[in-house]
């Protein structure tokens, strides 16, 4: 039976919280129509467990709640060793991924880069190693039969809007240094930024490549170079008429244009704009990432000891390429005040934070 361990001290990425998920319940006398509890990716630190493999003071990694407070987990151990499903029935309408608790090697300290980029990495990797793959798995895990042609790349070109994201990124090296583009594609890659000055160049890359910003008129001409048979576009997050220009810019020059959406515009949705983002991801022509399921179908299909043992060599790699990335790091302490999760919440909703800055919460 699973016995519950506490942890605390927290240290999260904030530019990858997952808004208002019930994955923690709420005070009693909170009024939910106002409040929420916003969890983010991050290390927290065991101060207290019954579970004799989870010592006091080992790190934990996966998604806490932006606070101060100790939190009660009631995790159940899962393959390989070391990781762990978090069972309190609270969390079970969450997916899988939401619960997933990764103990921290014996005598390691928190890093930056790993919490701000390893839950973005993670989307990256299954595109590259499983959607675009052969064999492949649908982008949203189940559902829809996702043909060999849908998954090839070899003759197409990739066009990556909101590329200056963390999971854009992350995307950008797994096509640039985890695959074999002469061999499964693609033709070239344009990434589409508003900063696309802070992209990564990585050195001896043979896939071609360009950075182009939104506005930028003829950067679909580049594209019409390669005479590709298929576009793909992968939108990570950018603005609603940037991946409608895309899109028909993209129309005029390949016979084929698949749109497959990883993210959704970072900003305040009114109750309409939200109405129309959930219809726009349904449309025709329109594929969805699932992160959550697509794990764990590659986990089916690999076994969870060879999938994490793949996945954790990619991220340790893209780690020591991480340098190339131009991504400056800030940090802010505790709830209140503007170097707290306050003032980080205003700099955010009010577009104060630039696209090539990744922010850390320590608590």
């Amino acid at each position: 039976m699973s016995t519950p361990i506490h942890v605390a001290s927290k240290r999260n990425n904030v530019q990858n919280a997952v808004c208002f998920l019930d994955d923690r319940p709420m005070p009693p006398l909170a009024d939910s129509s106002e409040w929420g509890i916003v969890p983010a990716w991050g290390y927290a630190r065991v101060i207290d467990s019954t579970i004799w493999s989870i010592k006091p003071d080992s790190l934990l990694f996966g998604l806490w709640p932006m606070s101060p407070h100790p939190v009660d987990l009631r995790p159940e151990g899962t393959e390989p060793t070391g990781r762990w499903r978090e069972i309190n029935p609270h969390r079970g309408q969450l997916m899988t991924l939401y619960n997933h608790y990764e103990q921290v090697d014996e005598g390691s300290s928190p890093e930056a880069v790993t919490a701000l980029g390893k839950s973005a990495f993670l989307a990256a990797f299954l595109l590259s190693a499983f959607v675009f793959a052969d064999p492949a798995l649908y982008p949203s895990g189940t559902g829809n039969l996702w043909t060999e042609h849908d998954a090839d790349l070899s003759s197409a070109v990739v066009v990556s809007l909101s590329a200056s994201s963390k999971t854009g990124r992350t995307f950008s090296w797994n096509l640039a240094r985890n695959r074999n583009s002469a061999s499964h594609g693609p033709l070239a890659f344009l990434q589409i930024s508003s900063v696309p000055d802070s992209l990564a160049q990585y050195p001896g890359v043979t896939l071609p490549m360009k950075y182009a910003h939104y506005n930028e008129p003829d950067a679909m001409v580049w594209v019409s170079g390669f005479k590709p048979a298929r576009i793909v576009i992968v939108d990570f997050g950018a603005p609603k008429a940037v991946g409608e220009s895309m899109s028909a810019a993209a129309s005029r020059v390949s016979p084929s244009v698949t749109f497959l959406r990883v993210g959704a515009e970072a900003k305040m949705y009114s109750d309409a704009e939200l109405a129309e983002l959930r219809e726009s991801m349904s449309s025709p022509g329109t594929v969805m990432l699932n992160t959550s399921a697509v794990r764990d179908r590659a986990m089916e299909v690999k076994g969870p000891a060879e999938f994490f043992r793949q996945l954790n060599e990619a991220w340790a790699r893209c780690y020591g390429d991480w340098e190339h990335q131009n991504l400056q790091l800030k940090s802010f302490h505790g709830v209140e005040g503007a170097r707290g999760i306050e003032g980080l919440w205003q700099d955010l909703c009010s577009r104060k934070i630039s696209p090539n800055t990744g922010t850390i919460v320590h608590m």
